[in-house]
């Protein structure tokens, strides 16, 4: 098999242990695991996005360049569209964010855009308990995204306020306990439908806690 088809197979299995020992012996395999963030299959880009998480911990110095491309991908003059960058660029940051913590007021800024929003507000609750100056400034922006027309967007804004319980929001996400709009989510590894609903009460029970 090629090296492209080795790193999918292992993405697919979901195998840490050897898509590392792979990226270990040929470096190259982390150019594919860039190109995985633009697969078609849903499951592939976030497993890859995942993965990129476990090099940022395990050999971080393999991603500068991988960080520039994804930061070219969400320039309005790249001509290309970064489908998974802010959830990618969230990821690295939470393992290492040493790599990212200078570019990510660039993917908050993002929020406007449609096409990212709810990766942004991912990538924000994804590095918010650990690097919360980084979300710090903008978390009052995360509360009106909680009436977005898109259930996806709702529902990420759910999870990011369980993760960033200082900004005032009790009343919105209790309003939204019985919205039954679901989406696909990505969890434990796998892709799973959630409802408005379960977030704004995971999220709640996440600030009381």
């Amino acid at each position: 098999m090629s090296l492209k088809s080795d790193v999918r197979k292992l993405l697919a299995d979901n195998n840490e242990e050897a898509l590392l020992a792979l990226l270990d012996q040929d470096r190259r395999g982390v150019g594919a695991l860039n190109r995985f963030l633009f697969d078609t299959d849903e499951l592939i880009r976030w497993r890859a996005i995942t993965a990129l998480g476990w090099v940022a911990r395990e050999d971080p110095f393999l991603l500068e360049k991988v960080i520039s491309r994804l930061m070219w991908t969400i320039n309005d003059d790249s001509g290309s569209i970064g489908w998974s960058t802010p959830e990618a660029l969230g990821e690295i940051c939470a393992n290492d964010s040493d790599l990212v913590e200078d570019f990510f007021p660039i993917i908050i800024s993002k929020l406007e855009e449609k096409i990212f929003r709810q990766g942004v507000l991912w990538a924000m609750g994804r590095v918010a308990p650990d690097r919360p100056d980084l979300v710090d400034e903008a978390g009052d922006l995360i509360p009106a995204y909680l009436n977005d027309p898109d259930a996806g967007v709702r529902g990420a804004a759910c999870w990011c306020l369980g993760r960033i319980p200082w900004v005032e929001a009790e009343d919105e996400l209790e309003r939204l306990t019985i919205d039954q709009a679901s989406f696909s989510w990505y969890e434990k590894g796998q892709l799973v439908n959630k409802t408005v609903g379960q977030m704004a009460q995971a999220a709640l029970k996440a600030r009381r806690t």
